[in-house]
């Protein structure tokens, strides 16, 4: 796993390695086999990986993070490459990105109990 914050997330490791998560991204490469990146270049590629499109780790809370983690319309099937290519894109692993992150929960935090 690229994201080392990621990485220490209990609740996504949880997730990632549940019976629940192997058979639905089973589900999504027998379904969509080709990586859909690929397929919207004009390439034919296989697809061995399952990105989910809002990320998992952008929720405020364990039953987010679920409902993200098992929405079928928030997944894509992609190559190793186009994933890659991807979480690169969207700046996921960087200091800036997680710095944002965090921040976001703490706002979110404050909000929910800080408020009044």
């Amino acid at each position: 796993m690229e994201d080392t914050e990621m990485a220490k997330n209990e609740d996504y490791n949880r997730l990632i390695q549940s019976s629940r998560w192997k058979r639905l991204r089973a589900r999504k490469l027998t379904r969509n086999p080709l990586c859909e990146d690929c397929e919207e270049r004009g390439r034919t590629t296989l697809a061995t990986e399952v990105h989910h499109v809002r990320p998992v780790e952008d929720a405020a809370g364990r039953r987010e993070m679920e409902s993200l983690m098992f929405d079928p319309h928030n997944l894509r099937s992609l190559c190793h490459d186009c994933h890659i290519r991807t979480h690169t894109e969207l700046g996921r692993n960087s200091k800036e990105r997680v710095r944002q992150r965090n921040e976001s929960r703490l706002e979110g935090f404050k909000r929910r109990f800080l408020d009044t």
